[in-house]
């Protein structure tokens, strides 16, 4: 591992926990990309996986002509958000689904041990090389419904837009996070980050306006999955009339995405008290 140290080699103050992920990605990137064909055959079928499902979501809106009112462009817009936030949620958190394996074959041990925020270790285990390909696909559909989106673009609604993909990824990263923490009480929350993904999988490219008022609240006060994309998508696009909460709440996404992640930070490291090696 690199040196994290810093300069006197002294653990007393190690270097920031964002300075400490950026080093370890940097170190796993490197590590990645030593096996170049691996690294291109993966992110290649990373990029189709996101294209089919893409596709079936253009042959839902094309069989009804709309869903609830918006077009395929405007759908699509909602997927580019989404894919694009998941894709970072990738590249910050996607060892997350290792978490039970760390803490069952006493990994976590090591990461106690050294001077480097354990969390930060967790996430930075091993690159998740789907990532990259996930990253170039959410770009480029996120760029070409951009342009095509009826949206009165100014610098202001682009900074917007670049800021809710950000809180996109922490808004995932959050839930991930949160229910990975429970590992260490329950030793196996699989189940848990199973389902959770599967309901960002599952409604997160769809407008949530078209699902019964309860489940929209289901799924903005309880697993916040509308902040992720559909609320920033529908202040872009100017169909507040959709949004079953306050407007000034679906502006504020990307703000409550940080808010999130901070939370679920901070969870991890209070459940982190409850580890117990399985060498004892």
């Amino acid at each position: 591992m690199a040196d994290l140290t810093g300069p006197s080699g002294s653990t007393a103050n190690p270097p920031p926990m964002l300075r400490q992920f950026a080093t370890l990605v940097r170190i796993g990137l490197a590590s990645a990309t030593q096996y170049r064909a691996n690294f291109v055959l993966t992110s290649v079928g990373a990029i189709f996986y996101e294209a089919v499902s893409l596709a079936f979501v253009g042959v839902i809106v094309h069989a009804f002509g709309s869903i609830g009112g918006w077009s395929f462009v405007e759908v699509a817009f909602v997927y580019g958000i989404r894919s694009t936030g998941h894709a970072l949620h990738g590249l910050l958190s996607g060892q997350l689904w290792m978490t039970e394996d760390v803490v069952r074959r006493g990994e976590f041990d090591r990461y106690l041990l050294r001077p480097v925020d354990p969390l930060v270790q967790l996430l930075t285990r091993r690159f998740q090389i789907t990532a990259v390909g996930d990253v170039v696909f959410g770009v480029v559909v996120l760029s070409v419904t951009a342009v095509a989106a009826p949206v009165d673009w100014s610098a202001g609604w682009v900074a917007y837009l670049v800021a809710a993909v950000v809180g996109s990824a922490f808004v995932e990263s959050a839930v991930m996070l949160a229910l990975a923490s429970s590992t260490f009480r329950l030793l196996d929350a699989s189940a848990l980050l199973g389902v959770a993904d599967r309901v960002f999988v599952t409604f997160g490219p769809y407008p949530l306006s078209v699902l019964p008022r309860a489940v929209g609240y289901l799924l903005t006060f309880v697993l916040p999955l509308a902040y992720a994309a559909f609320f920033p998508a529908a202040i872009l696009l100017g169909r507040t009339n959709d949004l079953f909460v306050p407007t000034w709440l679906a502006l504020a996404s990307p703000v409550v995405g940080l808010l999130l992640y901070a939370g679920a930070v901070r969870l991890f490291h209070r459940q982190v008290r409850h580890y117990s090696s399985p060498g004892h």
